[in-house]
């Protein structure tokens, strides 16, 4: 009786529950990711097997909190709306989006795998599934297909959002640093304008520049030690005419001027035309007039100068002598000077003092070159030995303004992804979610299991009921029959008065079996009501 108390109740409430239970279909969407994870940096560690777990670990995360958003009541709001059959009659709606919620599952798909860096086997999540169960087939499958494209919405929602975050703040970066480019380069405008000559990329022209100048400057030096001895020469040679008063010493001096030169001149040179034709105007004509004027003079410049143009660039030393010494003349006759001043009959005195005066001019032009190149080469020393500081300071600026142009192009790249990217989410081609399976319209039902709980029922029944027997019994220290009278006292009893079952013993069973029987069909039947409401 103890056990029929104990497991036949149970008994009866598992195979209630297992005819009495409707069928529900489930419809099941999987969905996978993209590239088996999900886009976005996952956090470096050195301990890799710390990354493999938060790498786990994010996805459910991620997966968590996709299902937050979409099985929230805001959501399912949407879904009531768009099918309104779903609130049952009489039913709130508050509770018919809590009903919807937890019908709703989302579960995650564990793949094992090989860890290429420890060499172990791990799992990780490909994908997860979104199911909905139902006792219509159809509104589980539409109602699981509506909730699966809602996590690919979400998902691509959540894609957007990061997106445009990305976007704003890379616009705000490239103006920044658009401006911070403008301010740079303005700085190096005006330090190129304040150091214009003193640049690095200048070095190599201001050292030729340097050592051209250095040249010219011994060249004219050069060039005013060599008109002082002549003018030395000449003026000797004024002296010894002035004190001879007679050309013949003149002649004799020139002829062995002219051979001593001619030993280092070609005969065409201008200052052997000038000897020659002093030798030869000394020869021919004596102290004649027209030898000792300026227009005379200025004549015989005249044709020397032809001749040396024939030989000579005009950018010739020589040429430029003679030019100056024609302009010297020019000068002079325009000034009402028609001789050279000496006594009349002294034309070697005059011819003379005309080639001091000539060299003291070209010498007086020599040094105001001088002074010039003087002036430059200072400059380009001081140009030379200032680069390095200036190179200091230009490195600096450059190398800030080539920084700013380098992160510039990267935000701009950056920039370009992000927008790109934006359009790719935009338009559904670039998701970290990506539907495999979509849900289908169950053919069978998935719920409940009936073999399976009437099989559990009967195996805790007969548990539950044995093990209250064996406990009752161990317990028990009643003395029923001859039996226990001999193993208690060791004695055999005399006789033994059975048990008298009459009308009333009768009655009183039948009445506890039809109470039992009762109670279980009640307690039964309340069980399949509530389950069947539940669902």
């Amino acid at each position: 009786m103890l056990l029929a108390l104990v497991a036949l109740p149970i008994v009866a409430a598992a195979l209630a529950l297992a005819i009495g239970m409707p069928d529900i279909f489930v419809s099941t969407g999987l969905i996978t990711f993209a590239d088996a994870t999900v886009s976005g940096d996952l956090p470096t560690d050195k301990d890799r097997g710390d990354r493999a777990r938060r790498e786990k670990a994010y996805m459910d995360e991620y997966v968590d909190s996709l299902s937050a958003s979409v099985l929230s009541p805001t959501t399912i709001d949407k879904l009531l709306d768009q099918m309104p059959n779903l609130v049952a009659p009489g039913q709130e709606r508050g509770d018919a989006v809590a009903n919807i919620i937890r019908k709703s599952s989302v579960e995650t798909v564990r793949v094992p795998v090989l860890d290429p860096d420890t060499g172990r086997e791990r799992e990780i999540i490909d994908a997860f599934t979104v199911s909905y169960d139902s006792r219509d087939p159809g509104t589980a499958q539409k109602v699981a297909s509506w909730l699966t494209d809602a996590f690919l919405v979400a998902s691509r929602s959540n894609l957007q959002v990061r997106a445009k975050a990305a976007t704003a703040f890379y616009n705000t970066e490239t103006e920044k640093y658009r401006d911070q480019i403008a301010q740079a380069e303005a700085r190096l405008a005006q330090f190129k304008a304040k150091n214009f000559g003193q640049l690095p990329e200048l070095t190599d022209l201001n050292l030729n520049l340097l050592d051209r100048t250095q040249r010219d400057q011994d060249d004219v030096e050069q060039q005013i030690r060599t008109l002082s001895q002549e003018k030395i020469f000449l003026e000797a040679q004024l002296q010894q005419a002035r004190n001879a008063g007679q050309d013949e010493g003149l002649l004799g001096q020139l002829e062995a001027e002219y051979q001593k030169k001619l030993a280092t001149y070609d005969e065409n040179h201008p200052d052997m035309i000038a000897l020659r034709r002093q030798i030869d105007t000394l020869k021919a004509g004596g102290p004649g007039v027209d030898s000792l004027s300026l227009p005379a003079q200025l004549q015989s410049q005249k044709a020397i100068l032809a001749q040396a143009r024939q030989r000579y660039s005009e950018d010739h030393p020589d040429v430029k002598r003679i030019e100056r010494q024609i302009k010297t003349l020019e000068t002079r006759i325009a000034a009402g000077e028609t001789n050279a001043g000496n006594p009349v009959g002294s034309p070697a005195v005059v011819q003379l003092r005309t080639q001091v005066n000539a060299i003291d001019t070209q010498i007086g032009g020599l040094q105001r070159r001088e002074a010039e190149l003087h002036v430059k080469l200072d400059q380009m020393q001081h140009r030379v030995e200032a680069t390095p500081q200036v190179e200091r300071e230009y490195k600096t600026l450059t190398r800030d303004l080539e920084l700013a142009h380098a992160q510039y192009d990267q935000l701009q790249k950056s920039q370009m992804e992000s927008e790109l990217s934006s359009a790719a989410i935009a338009s559904g081609r670039s998701d970290e979610l990506r539907l495999v399976q979509a849900p289908s319209v169950p053919s069978k039902a998935a719920k409940p299991k009936r073999v399976a709980i009437a099989a559990v029922g009967l195996a805790l029944a007969m548990l539950l009921g044995l093990t209250v027997v064996v406990f009752r019994e161990s317990v028990d220290q009643s003395i029923r029959g001859s039996r226990d009278v001999r193993r208690v006292l060791s004695l055999s009893p005399l006789g033994v008065i059975p048990e008298i079952r009459d009308a009333v013993s009768a009655r009183k069973q039948r009445w506890q079996v039809a109470m039992l029987t009762s109670c279980i069909a009640i307690g039964s039947a309340a069980l399949v009501v509530a389950v069947r409401n539940f669902y």
